[in-house]
C-alpha cells in the first residue's frame, strides 16, 4: 500500500515531530508523484531520510538538484525547501521522517564530524546492491522493534533505536564519501554558505549586506558570484524564500496576520500585508482563504 506524501506533509507541517520519535516509520513504498510540479513546501522542523528502491528521478531541496535512482539515500535537513521536479513511474521509496533530536544524534555519534553540514553539502550517497541489501534489514528491524516497545522503558528503547540508526546513517555517509573530493570554488562555496545561511536566518534577515558580509564581501561582487553561479540575484532568491515561507505559516498555522507578521520581522502588518502582495498579487488574507 501506498502511503500518500500529502500526509507526511501535512503531519510534519501541523503537528510538528517529537525530539526522540519517529513520526512515520514505513517499510512499504512511499508516493512521490502526488507532490510533482506543485509549489514547493518546507520541511520545517524534521528531518526525513528516504531511500530509493526503484525508478529514478529529481527534487530540488535548497537550490541544490538532486537526482536518484536505485540505491540512492537521500536525507532531507530541517528548513529545507523541497521541489519534487521529476518521477518516474516506476519509483518507489521507503522512509523515515524524524524530530529535530536526531541531528543530535548525529552530532554525537561522531564529535569530531560536522555531519549535519556534510549532508547538507551532500545529500545524496549512493549505496551498492549490498549496502542497500544490510539497509534495509537494519531498517526493518528497527521498524519492528520500534512499533513493538513498550512497558516502562518505552521511551528508552525508542532512544536508543534512533542512536542505532544515527550511526548507521554516520558510517554509510563515511564509507561512501568520495576520494580526493575537489576542492570547491570561491564561487561555489560562497552560494552553498549562502543557502545555508538563509535558510536559517530569512525569519529575520533579509538584506543582501547582511548575507555578504557573512560571505566577507561588498553587496556588490556577492551579488555578481551568486548571479553567476545560480542565474539570480540574492533578493531574488531572498524575496522566494521570504514569500515561500509566508505561504507555508499561513496555509499550515492557525497565527493571525499580525503574529506572522512580528515573527518575519516585518516593521508593522500594513508593510507585511503591501510586501506579499506586491509578489502575488493578493492580500495575506485572501491567500488563506482561498480554496
Amino acid at each position: 500500500m501506498k502511503t500518500d506524501i500529502r500526509l507526511l506533509r501535512r503531519d510534519i507541517k501541523r503537528e510538528g515531530l517529537s525530539d526522540h520519535g519517529y513520526l512515520i516509520l514505513n517499510s512499504t513504498t512511499t508516493d512521490f508523484h502526488s507532490l510533482e510540479e506543485e509549489m514547493p513546501f518546507i520541511l520545517d522542523d524534521g528531518v526525513v531520510v528516504f531511500v530509493c528502491l526503484a525508478g529514478e528521478g529529481k527534487i530540488m531541496a535548497d537550490m541544490q538538484t538532486i537526482c536518484f535512482c536505485r540505491g540512492s539515500f537521500v536525507i532531507l535537513l530541517p528548513y529545507s525547501v523541497i521541489q519534487v521536479v521529476d518521477i518516474s513511474e516506476e519509483a518507489r521509496i521507503t522512509l523515515i521522517a524524524t524530530g529535530m533530536g536526531f541531528l543530535e544524534k548525529l552530532a554525537m555519534s561522531h564529535p569530531v564530524e560536522n555531519y549535519a553540514e556534510k549532508i547538507r553539502e551532500m545529500p545524496c550517497i549512493q549505496l551498492s546492491e549490498q549496502q542497500l541489501v544490510d539497509v534495509r534489514d537494519i531498517y526493518l528491524f528497527v521498524e519492528r522493534l520500534y512499533r513493538e516497545a513498550n512497558g516502562p522503558l518505552t521511551s528508552e528503547i525508542q532512544n536508543t533505536l534512533m542512536t542505532l540508526l544515527s550511526l548507521e546513517i554516520v558510517t554509510l555517509f563515511s564509507e561512501n564519501q568520495p576520494a580526493g573530493k575537489p576542492r570547491l570554488s570561491r564561487q561555489e562555496q560562497v552560494f552553498r554558505n549562502f543557502t545555508i545561511s538563509l535558510a536559517k536566518n530569512v525569519r529575520a534577515q533579509r538584506t543582501v549586506e547582511f548575507y555578504a558580509a557573512e560571505a566577507f564581501l561588498t553587496p556588490k561582487y556577492f551579488s555578481t558570484l551568486i548571479k553567476k553561479r545560480s542565474g539570480k540575484l540574492p533578493m531574488e532568491w531572498i524575496t522566494e524564500r521570504t514569500i515561500l515561507l509566508i505561504k507555508f505559516l499561513l496555509e499550515n498555522s492557525n497565527k493571525s496576520i499580525q503574529e506572522i507578521s512580528n515573527e518575519l520581522n516585518f516593521p508593522n502588518q500594513s508593510f507585511f500585508t503591501r510586501y506579499f502582495k506586491h509578489h502575488t498579487g493578493m492580500t495575506p488574507t485572501a491567500f488563506r482563504n482561498q480554496e
